[in-house]
């Protein structure tokens, strides 16, 4: 029995450094082109989209270019993000594979530094504290059982996001509003409804890929939305119907 549990252990630690080391290389300055998309590199910027729907009564929505050097600011601090919430779900934890209060605590701080840096990139025209009191209350949701019709989803990583339809100019866009993101490791939590019982959150981590319809809330991404497709970090926060984390 103790050498399965020192194995365990050993398997445990063996994927939390390979998820840091991961991190540290998607870090790297020379963001991969995926989807079969090929760029050559111009310039060492990257655009930074930003849609929000619905925020706490706004919509925003804004494309610039960030230089290689906060591009990687926000690489970090995503990768700080990912490593303390695999350290909350280890079974050796406070809260073992549960999330403590504390520790909500923890990811709401982590989230807000990165929305921090977010206003420091597009300056006073961003919704920061519409975007924080949002934040806050849907991170509070997920601190106890939940009795919302829609899922409420957070959602922060390293990958790529697939938006169809991303200007939702269309009919179509406007009634279904659908984003797809594929993190190659990322932190998702959101719950699995019932009409005739309460929710509770469940959460992934690691490689995965996240679904969401009829969403409302806050996206920021890197590159066009519906055209390229760029590795770097990714973060969705709000409500959706039909949501799905797949590991």
């Amino acid at each position: 029995m103790k050498n399965l549990e020192k194995n365990r252990k050993k398997i445990k630690f063996l994927e939390s450094v390979t998820a840091i080391i991961v991190i540290l290389t998607l870090i790297i300055p020379s963001s991969a082109i995926i989807a079969g998309n090929t760029q050559k590199p111009t310039e060492n910027k990257k655009t930074l989209s930003i849609w929000m729907n619905d925020v706490e009564g706004e919509d925003y929505s804004i494309q610039k270019e960030v230089s290689e050097k906060k591009f990687n600011e926000l690489n970090i601090l995503s990768s700080d993000f990912l490593v303390f919430a695999n350290a909350t779900l280890d079974e050796n934890s406070p809260g073992g594979k549960n999330i403590t209060d504390i520790e909500w605590d923890e990811i709401e701080k982590g989230v807000i530094k990165i929305i921090d840096i977010i206003k420091a990139i597009i300056g006073d025209d961003f919704p920061y504290e519409a975007t924080k009191t949002f934040i806050i209350s849907l991170i509070n949701i997920f601190r106890g059982p939940i009795y919302l019709i829609r899922q409420p989803l957070l959602s922060i990583g390293i990958g790529v996001t697939w938006v169809p339809f991303y200007d939702y100019e269309t009919f179509l866009g406007k009634m279904v509003r659908p984003v797809f993101i594929r993190h190659l490791i990322g932190f998702s939590v959101t719950a699995r409804l019932n009409p005739f019982r309460l929710g509770f959150p469940y959460w992934y981590f690691g490689l995965q890929r996240v679904r969401t319809f009829l969403f409302r809330g806050l996206l920021i991404n890197f590159a066009d939305l519906g055209i390229k497709r760029l590795i770097g970090p990714q973060l969705l926060i709000g409500f959706g119907a039909f949501t799905g984390l797949i590991h």
